[in-house]
Formats: C-alpha cells, sequence, structure tokens
C-alpha cells in the first residue's frame, strides 16, 4: 500500500513537472514553432520550419525563391525588377541536401515556382544535414513528422527568457519579405567605419571541416533534376566569402567542389579575393557580408553589372577559373 502511494505521488510529481515544462516551453517560445509573432525584435527562430510552413500555407503568394545560409539573408529580393514575387528561404546553416527536400515539397504542395536561387557557401559541401535534425535552430519541416516536432519543442529542456532579445535581437519578416530586418549594425559601422575597419574579430576566420563533395554534388544534380523537369529556372552563386575565412579553408576542396559543380550547372562565383572579399567595410565579421554587397550580387546577377565581381564560370571555362584563383592566392 505504501508503495502504491509513493508512486503515485512520484508519477503525480513528473507529470507536474511535465506540465511546467510544457506550459513554460509554449509562453517562452523562440522557435517560432508556437510564438508566431514576428512583428518584434526577438531571438532567431527556427526559420527553416517557420518559412516552409508559411509558404506550404501561402502556396500562391510566391513564385520565386531564394535559398542559402544565414548569409543570403542580406540579399533584398525586392530590388529585383523583373515581375516575379520572390521570397528569401535563408536560414541558418542552409545546405544542398535541405534545399533539394524544400523545392520539392513545394512542388509537391502545389507551390508555383518560377525560379529558384541558391547561394553556395564554403561549407555547403561540409555540414552533415542529418545533424540538423537535433539541433533546436535547425530542425526541418519533415511531411510526417509536423506533429512530432510540435510535440518535441514543448519537452525541450527550458530557456531562461532573455528580454534583451527585445533591443539586441532582429525582425524576421517572416510573412513579407523572409529576410531578417536588422538595420543597427550598419547603422554602428557607418557611425565609426574605422573602429570597424580594424575590429580584431576580422582576424578570425569562420572555420568548417568535413568533406560531403560526391554527397553534395548528387543533392545539388537531384535539385537541377527537379527544377528542369518542373520548368524551374535555376540560378547558382557561390557566397562572395571573406578573405580570412576564404584563406582558412581547405583550397584544394573548395576548388574541387567547384570543378564539380561546373560539371552539374554554370554559377557566378563571387568568392575568391577581390576588391569586396578583402575589405572589412562589406562584412560584419568573417562570416556575414553586408547588404550593400546583396545589392551587388543582385545586380551581377540580373543587371549583367561589374564583371569583375562575380565570375561566369561554365564547366568549359573551370580550369581557367580556378588557375586564376590560385594565382590569386
Amino acid at each position: 500500500m505504501l508503495m502504491k502511494k509513493y508512486v503515485c505521488r512520484l508519477m503525480g510529481l513528473l507529470l507536474f513537472v511535465l506540465l511546467i515544462t510544457m506550459g513554460w516551453n509554449y509562453v517562452y517560445d523562440t522557435s517560432g514553432v508556437y510564438n508566431q509573432d514576428f512583428s518584434v525584435k526577438r531571438v532567431e527562430p527556427n526559420q527553416h520550419f517557420v518559412k516552409m510552413r508559411y509558404i506550404l500555407s501561402n502556396s500562391q503568394k510566391y513564385n520565386a525563391f531564394c535559398f542559402g545560409s544565414s548569409r543570403v539573408g542580406n540579399i533584398d529580393l525586392e530590388k529585383i525588377d523583373n515581375g516575379l514575387n520572390y521570397y528569401n528561404m535563408t536560414y541558418s546553416e542552409g545546405v544542398p541536401a535541405e534545399w533539394l527536400d524544400d523545392v520539392r515539397a513545394f512542388v509537391n504542395h502545389g507551390v508555383e515556382v518560377r525560379q529558384v536561387m541558391i547561394g553556395i557557401d564554403d561549407f555547403s559541401f561540409r555540414v552533415n544535414p542529418d545533424i540538423h535534425k537535433g539541433e533546436w535552430l535547425r530542425i526541418p519541416y519533415m511531411d510526417g513528422a509536423i506533429l512530432a516536432t510540435y510535440f518535441s519543442y514543448l519537452l525541450k529542456q527550458p530557456t531562461r527568457f532573455d528580454r534583451s532579445a527585445e533591443v539586441n535581437g532582429s525582425i524576421y519578416d517572416i510573412y513579407g519579405t523572409g529576410r531578417p530586418i536588422h538595420p543597427e549594425p550598419d547603422e554602428r559601422i557607418e557611425d565609426d567605419v574605422q573602429e570597424h575597419l580594424a575590429d580584431d574579430k576580422f582576424q578570425k576566420p569562420t572555420h568548417y571541416v568535413g568533406n560531403r563533395i560526391r554527397e553534395t554534388i548528387g543533392e545539388l544534380q537531384q535539385l537541377k533534376d527537379v527544377c528542369d523537369s518542373n520548368g524551374i529556372e535555376l540560378i547558382v552563386f557561390i557566397n562572395p566569402i571573406h578573405a580570412a575565412t576564404y584563406r582558412d579553408t581547405n583550397m584544394q576542396e573548395f576548388n574541387e567542389f567547384k570543378y564539380q559543380l561546373a560539371q552539374v550547372t554554370d554559377y557566378y562565383d563571387f568568392s575568391g579575393l577581390n576588391d569586396i572579399t578583402t575589405n572589412n567595410y562589406y562584412y560584419y565579421e568573417t562570416s556575414h557580408y553586408r547588404p550593400l554587397v546583396g545589392d551587388m550580387i543582385i545586380n551581377r546577377l540580373f543587371n549583367k553589372g561589374n564583371a569583375d565581381f562575380g565570375a561566369y564560370v561554365t564547366k568549359e571555362n573551370i580550369e581557367e577559373h580556378l588557375q586564376k584563383l590560385e594565382k590569386q592566392l
């Protein structure tokens, strides 16, 4: 009898703790899974999940999408004047396998897609997409696992509510352009450009390891096949990578990836050592370029802008292109 009472009390206590945990995670949800108010500054949500949920529920609102990591979030797609309705599908550490799954989901759910842009990074062939399934910031939107995802966010270890996010966070324009909005960093840079240029943070490269060249090229080939079979224009570019990070990467592997990519599709390569990537003014740190660089990317892709920034690469000229990059180093 005593044992039965003990077990009942223990179960009651566990249930109480469980309910408190679920209530806390629901009320102080930073992921955006439950707290869907993106009109105020906040901690970065799981942009991958909430954007897929939004687009699949508004299948006729947009017909052109830019996929990439957080870096492409600084490309203002509204400045593209070609009649398409763009949405920025930037999300944390996005990689090709996830873009492939997302575009397939769009097609399967009847989203009208006329153009897809993808911004490739130096780490796109290094990060294993499977690890994102266990990271709260990056859990993907997976058909057949939606309820499990909602439930998992209720049961995760509670985090302390951070009020500083109301001041230091960003506004995530989930229901508009898809871009994170954060003008304050640019204002601080312009207030003291020399201090920004000399900041020690630019001596610290953003470092990634891993080699999934074969798998990633296969995923990009599949993405191109999906686009070709559905009449979707595919535009591929490699992001401008800050010189410190570029020099830090395994260049032999990066150039091998570029060579293999050229066998799959033509692309624009904004990486390398050039007037943009070697100038701290154009970067927040050694990972993210500023929106004015995003404007340059748009100008090159759609207006045939400065050919010195963004080499057009094909399988016919890839060897010459790689030779030029090696001479730069």
